[in-house]
Formats: C-alpha cells, structure tokens, sequence
C-alpha cells in the first residue's frame, strides 16, 4: 500500500488549515510532512515559496494521521520513489525515531527528530533542527543587546520532543536550563541526561508548582514547548499557571488570572517566549505583551529549523543550482510575511 493507498484507505488525510497546503500527490517529487493535529503550520507556505521561486519540480504537502500510524507509514515512505523526505511535527517526533536505524548525532542523543532525509541509496535518515532553530532565534535576540547566550537562564516549560532539542541546544551554549513539567519524572529525565552529557550541573527540573518560584529566583528567558495555548482541550490555557480539567470557562479564568499575577511581578528584561503556532499569539503571549514584556513566537524558529531542514535535503540541487542558503531564508521569510 503506497502513501496514496493510505490516502484512500483514510489513514493519511490532507491538512487543511495550512497555507498553500496541496490537497493531490500528482507532482514529480514530494516532500511530506506529517502531524497529529490540522493546525496552520507554516512549513507548505515556506517550502513550496522556495520550489516556485527556483524552479524545483517539487511540491511540499502536510498529512495528517494518528502517530500510531508511523511504522507503516515509515514502511511506505521507504518505497515511494517520489518521496525526498520531509517534517515529523508533533505527536511523529518521538513516535518516528524507534523505528529509523540511522539518525544524526543530536537525534541520537536526545531520542527525537523532526526532520526525515531519504538518502541517494534509499535510507531515511532522521535529524533533528528544532533546537538549531529556536537557539538561533533566541540568540539574535541577546546580539541585539550586545549580549550572549552564555551564563543566561532559561526556564522551560514543557519535556516533550521539541523541549528536548531546544534544551539541549540552548546548553551548548552555556545557558542554565530549568525544565518544568506537569510529569515531572521527565523533566528529570531530560534534566540528568543534558547534565551526565555536557558533565556539569547546568540543568535543573522540577514541577508546574514551581513556576513562581524560580521566576522570582530571577530568569533571563520563559519558553513554552508545552501543548498548553495549542489546538485541543488546552488551546485557551497560558502555559504560566497550572491548567485543571475539563476546559470550562471558570478554569479558564482561574488560569489566567494566575498567569497575569506571575506577570506582573516579571522584570521587563525577560523575554517570554512560545515555541506554539497558531493564527494568532497564544494566550500566553497575549497575556505578556499586555503586560508590556518582550516577546518571542515561534515563527523565526520555525524559518531557521525549515532553512537548516531544507538544506539538508536539497543539498546536492541547491549546489547544482548555485542557490544560497540565504536566498532559502529570504524567500521563506517573504512567504510568511514576516
């Protein structure tokens, strides 16, 4: 069964909310990226922005199926002659890796990937640039102050696939990483794991509870990698204050109200920051940007992950063609308006 027998079969879907988001296969070649949930991912607009711009005989398109599903769909994708690689987006990321016998050396380490290359002799590959991408965005940042990552402390909120890259990625450059998490056995997973690789102790964990805590300890940065502020139960949830279910409005408010009073006693230095992507700001960002905070989406990360992921890809044709990477990121950039 090829990926348009899993099409019909109603195992893959075509997402909808994204932008230039093809609803067929006919094209030469393909490069696919699969998640869970429809959402309005930026990664078609981007990539097919670049395959017009220079004339690839390619078209990027989003599916959506059940992470359940990546075995066979990993099964499929090995075969398909038309497939170049493409994105695994959240619910894929952890799933995808247990079942690829080669991955790069960040992949390997923190057990995630977002990204599959289907080498010259057939093999996919798994990488992972969601870290690279968000450390990049974050680092641009402090350069504009005249300031570096190094020594900086970073509290995230979350542990999931993505938090695992970016924490990682931001302890290679020396910043102090506080990981909170509801579960808060894997915060300490990822917690000792940056610290037995890096050898030292930059990485602390701990749970939700202990939000208000650190923040008046004193932090540089608050980053969300959490689900809090995305689509499903808790799409209205600020990820600054503990979430109770189900999602009705007085718990809605209880949340809020909790997460303006954290914000309100936050120095005006810190930037806060979330890795969520949707129409508009998540409640978290909302809610500091009132408050009158520096804010970071998760947009300049997603342009220097899908610039990093492209390249990867299409290395051979972007030599042929004598294309720079920077003419990748302008264009991406203009695709997503930003």
């Amino acid at each position: 069964m090829a990926i348009k027998g899993l099409i019909e079969n109603k195992i893959l879907y075509f997402a909808q909310k994204p932008e230039n988001n093809p609803n067929s296969l006919n094209f030469p070649f393909y490069t696919l990226s699969f998640i869970e949930d429809d959402y309005p991912a930026r990664t078609p607009v981007m990539w097919n922005a670049v395959y017009q711009k220079f004339n690839f005989p390619v078209a990027n398109i989003m599916l959506i199926s059940n992470a359940s599903n990546v075995r066979k769909i990993l099964s499929e994708l090995a075969g398909d002659k038309k497939y170049l690689g493409g994105g695994m987006g959240v619910g894929f990321k952890d799933e995808a890796v247990k079942f690829l016998k080669d991955l790069d050396s960040l992949a390997e380490i923190i057990g995630s990937i977002n990204l599959i290359q289907k080498t010259e002799n057939g093999i996919l590959k798994g990488h992972n640039t969601d870290g690279e991408g968000y450390a990049l965005s974050l680092e641009k940042i402090f350069k504009q102050r005249k300031e570096s990552l190094v020594g900086k402390k970073v509290l995230m909120l979350g542990a999931g696939g993505t938090g695992n890259a970016i924490a990682f990625s931001l302890a290679r450059r020396d910043m102090k990483i506080i990981i909170l998490n509801r579960t808060i056995n894997k915060a300490e997973i990822l917690s000792k794991k940056i610290n037995q690789y890096f050898k030292n102790n930059q990485s602390f964990f701990g749970g939700e509870d202990e939000i208000t805590d650190y923040i008046k300890q004193g932090v540089d940065v608050i980053v969300n990698v959490s689900i809090k502020g995305a689509t499903g139960p808790l799409e209205k949830y600020s990820a600054l204050a503990q979430s109770q279910l189900p999602t009705t409005e007085e718990n809605i408010n209880v949340n809020i109200e909790a997460s303006k009073k954290i914000l309100a006693d936050i120095s005006k230095d810190v930037i806060i920051s979330d890795i969520v992507l949707r129409s508009e700001l998540s409640p978290l960002l909302k809610l500091a940007q009132k408050a009158g905070l520096n804010i970071l989406t998760g947009i300049p990360m997603v342009i220097n992950q899908a610039v990093k992921a492209f390249e990867i890809i299409h290395s051979k044709e972007l030599r042929a063609k004598k294309i720079k990477i920077d003419d990748i990121a302008m264009a991406m950039k203009e695709a997503v308006k930003l």
